[in-house]
């Protein structure tokens, strides 16, 4: 018997018993005094046993259960599919139709006619003929041959005489620096004469 029932049998033979005692108001002493005992009894007996039923509570719950095994393996059973959720049909907005400007007619601007500047015929400057200058000829001076000097052979005599005597008179300078400098007949030591004494030796002076 559970708790419950417990309790509902332990309400009903309280209300019984209250029921009994109230017709049984003019019974002897006696039997209002036995039932009332009895009425006690019943009372303490169902509070025992509402505590050994709680006692008995207390220990399964501080007791572990063991857990339920499983048994390993494939099972025959198809695991439910979800059921797919509804589609919701998509909402179609209206359609607003665009609304089209008024087209403006173009304004055209007048058309200005160009105005042209008359033509002035150019001015031809008149030609004028060249003047030319009178051509005058070249006056040309009259050349003066300065006279040849008189050869005298100073220098020659003094630097050239004593060696070769008149045969070597009328050399050029050139001739007569190139054997100074190849010291000719020992012709090196006139090596101190100037390019304008030895042009003096060849001219005669």
């Amino acid at each position: 018997m559970t708790k419950t029932m417990k309790t509902m049998a332990l309400i009903l033979a309280v209300a019984i018993g209250q029921t009994a005692v109230v017709q049984a108001g003019y019974a002897e002493d006696g039997a209002a005094k036995k039932s009332h005992k009895i009425h006690v009894t019943k009372k303490d007996a169902a509070k025992k046993g509402t505590e050994k039923e709680n006692e008995r509570g207390i220990s399964n719950r501080l007791t572990p259960k063991p857990a339920p095994t499983t048994a390993s393996g494939p099972t025959s059973a198809t695991t439910p599919k979800p059921a797919p959720a509804p589609v919701t049909a998509p909402v179609t907005k209206p359609v607003t139709a665009p609304v089209t400007a008024p087209v403006t007619a173009p304004v055209t601007a007048p058309v200005t006619k160009p105005v042209t500047a008359p033509v002035t015929a150019p001015v031809t400057a008149p030609v004028t003929a060249p003047v030319t200058a009178p051509v005058t000829a070249p006056v040309t001076a009259p050349v003066t041959t300065a006279p040849a000097p008189a050869k005298t052979w100073a220098l020659y005599n003094q630097y050239c005489s004593g060696c070769h005597g008149s045969g070597k008179q009328g050399k050029s300078a050139t001739a007569i620096q190139s054997a100074i400098n190849s010291n000719t007949g020992g012709m090196g030591s006139l090596s101190s004469l100037t390019s304008t004494q030895i042009a003096a030796i060849a001219a005669g002076q």
